[in-house]
């Protein structure tokens, strides 16, 4: 992850610490982890990835350094648009694909999802699935998942630049 995201992580408070002791034979010795943000494109454990950075993806909104959260959620929306027109998203419940079409039955259109907890993460889920995802993420916890890198979507013409 490109260090100045995760400062900006850390800024907004959505960083998540773990520390732990190693024994070595003569000291021990601390050890601070530090995890960010997690997205999650399906409901396993493998399907989470890490945020993405909107100056990587040229996107033509704010630029990171003067966006608040409010300005990185519009942005990440903008992300989960593209990522759902490329048949990359999955609901975080059910695990369905997603679709975006105008014409829906109510069972299948979604809503992004802030999570912030013991993990923070965004994800898109089923109107339907928002009641049982309280229930799965219980007790998963950053430091216990190996998120992928971040796909790659052209933001450059998803907004205009403020």
């Amino acid at each position: 992850m490109e260090p100045d995201l995760l400062e900006w992580f850390a800024t907004e408070g959505l960083v998540r610490y773990s520390a732990s002791a190693s024994e070595n034979s003569d000291e021990s010795e601390a050890i601070e982890v530090a995890h960010p943000p997690l997205v999650a494109l399906g409901p396993r454990d493998d399907d989470f990835v890490l945020p993405p950075h909107p100056d990587t993806l040229r996107y033509a909104g704010k630029r990171l350094h003067e966006m608040r959260l409010q300005d990185y959620n519009e942005f990440l929306f903008r992300w989960f648009e593209v990522a759902l027109r490329a048949g990359d998203v999955r609901c975080a419940n059910c695990g369905r694909v997603l679709r975006d079409e105008p014409d829906l039955p109510p069972t299948d259109t979604w809503d992004a999802i802030f999570v912030e907890k013991d993990l923070v993460a965004w994800m898109l889920v089923h109107f339907d699935c928002k009641r049982w995802l309280a229930k799965k993420l219980t007790g998963v916890q950053p430091f216990d998942l190996t998120p992928r890198k971040t796909p790659c979507y052209s933001l450059s013409t998803s907004a205009t630049r403020h």
